[in-house]
């Protein structure tokens, strides 16, 4: 198999599975952007200012924040979108910064860092379409990680670099594959990734080109990365 890249490092929790679908599993752990994911920071609540100011403060109160430390995370946003560090989908180009925005998490659960890799092959074809024009990872960190299992997504170009993520899930295509005679799908029960290995996945993903969304679907491989929240240092 290829050398594995990464596409960045993501902030997410899973969600509880919604009652459409019929993948057999409690929560979904997605980045996708069609309402199968929880990712940090919720750009709608913290940056753009085309949104109502109540959205701020409630994502203050759900951040149990105080004026404050919701200021300063608020500025820590903004200097990492406009330095290129943090893409429209809530991707980070370097582990470091997902961490320091983790400080702000201090009093909530659930959210994990992770990383999402696919093969050089496939990374090296995104690249040609400049799909990393805004942020570029492939260079990935030292620190350990634990794969926790693989994903499909299909990519969808926003201009200028930016992009975003669909899943097969909500596209109801893990029947597709689950109905196959000789099916070896597995799923994880608490995260809805799958459990097979990522040529496995490559292959699943061969067998839906073609149905739900109109993009390529892409086989990832999903990484954690644990971390500790440190106390920020107010002084």
């Amino acid at each position: 198999m290829n050398d594995m890249k990464c596409f960045g490092y993501y902030i997410v929790k899973p969600l509880v599975k919604p009652e459409w679908c019929t993948l057999k599993t409690s929560h979904i752990l997605s980045v996708s952007e069609d309402g199968l994911s929880e990712k940090f920071p919720d750009l709608e609540k913290c940056f753009w200012i085309n949104y109502p100011k109540s959205n701020r403060a409630q994502y203050q109160k759900y951040l149990q924040l105080n004026d404050t430390d919701f200021s300063e995370f608020c500025r820590l946003v903004a200097d990492l979108f406009e330095n290129k560090r943090l893409t429209t989908d809530v991707r980070f180009c370097c582990f470091e910064d997902a961490v320091k925005i983790c400080r702000y998490l201090i009093n909530m659960d659930g959210y994990k860092i992770i990383g999402v890799f696919t093969d050089s092959t496939i990374f090296d074809e995104f690249e040609k379409e400049g799909t990393f024009d805004v942020v570029r990872s492939g260079n990935e960190c030292t620190v350990q990680k634990y794969k926790i299992g693989c994903d499909i997504l299909g990519c969808e170009s926003l201009g200028k670099g930016y992009f975003s993520f669909c899943s097969y899930i909500a596209d109801s295509l893990n029947e597709v594959i689950e109905n196959r005679p000789d099916n070896k799908y597995t799923i994880d029960c608490q995260t809805g990734l799958i459990q097979n290995t990522y040529e496995e996945t490559k292959s699943f993903s061969n067998l839906i080109q073609g149905q739900g969304e109109f993009v390529i679907w892409t086989p990832f491989e999903v990484c954690e990365y644990p971390y500790q929240v440190v106390e920020r240092d107010t002084t």
